[in-house]
């Protein structure tokens, strides 16, 4: 999990914006790629998207009654290929990696994905697939609001096994508590209460798309 250190902005509101980076990145994808779109030619930018997050949110706060926040982290979960099994996948992951850790807001979290049994066989066609990322964020999601050192939390993910920790984080009443993803996929909800929700658009996805060489 990550530490987070205590930041404090004059005149507006701190923000942390949490982001499902597979989730996010696929989601995208489906919505806004021509069918048949390699995954690799669809990433995004998890900076360049946290930042369009809170612009896109600062164009509706007013009419919505929302304070305007100040993006002071940037948390970003994702699998991580094996360098045993894809060297050259997971040799690109960590320049992605070393990339949008840049910006000193941002800090990164892998795991490993899980490969199947028969990885490499002729005849496998499984792909290696990400466990404990929905946990983690699951975990530090809950962690965050409880801390308090943050006054707004955005989430950004279409995954609704979520929906739990989003229920978890409000119980907390330390920290206010929002959502994020794409225009026309499905939101995720929490039981407890509606919460505010930013979604960003086709142009919004063009903005934040890492075209960056990472091969």
């Amino acid at each position: 999990m990550f530490r987070i250190g205590v930041c404090s902005v004059a005149d507006s509101l701190t923000a942390c914006v949490v982001i499902d980076y597979q989730n996010i990145h696929l989601t995208a994808r489906d919505v806004f790629a021509p069918p048949g779109t390699a995954a690799r030619d669809t990433l995004i930018d998890p900076v360049a998207f946290a930042d369009k997050i809170v612009a896109v949110r600062a164009d509706r706060q007013q009419a919505a009654a929302q304070k305007s926040v100040q993006l002071t982290a940037i948390r970003v979960y994702r699998g991580s290929p094996s360098n045993h099994r894809e060297p050259q996948l997971y040799s690109a992951a960590q320049r992605q990696r070393a990339m949008w850790s840049r910006d000193s807001r941002t800090a990164v979290a892998y795991r490993t994905l899980r490969y199947p049994d028969r990885w490499g066989d002729p005849g496998c066609h499984e792909r290696p697939q990400e466990k404990g990322i929905d946990v983690l964020i699951a975990l530090d999601t809950v962690d965050i609001a409880q801390e308090g050192t943050f006054d707004v939390l955005i989430l950004a993910t279409h995954d609704t096994d979520l929906e739990p920790a989003l229920d978890r984080a409000l119980a907390r009443r330390r920290t206010k508590i929002e959502t994020a993803g794409w225009e026309g996929a499905r939101r995720i909800r929490p039981q407890a209460q509606n919460v505010w929700h930013t979604s960003l658009d086709g142009p919004d996805y063009v903005a934040v798309r890492d075209r960056r060489n990472y091969w």
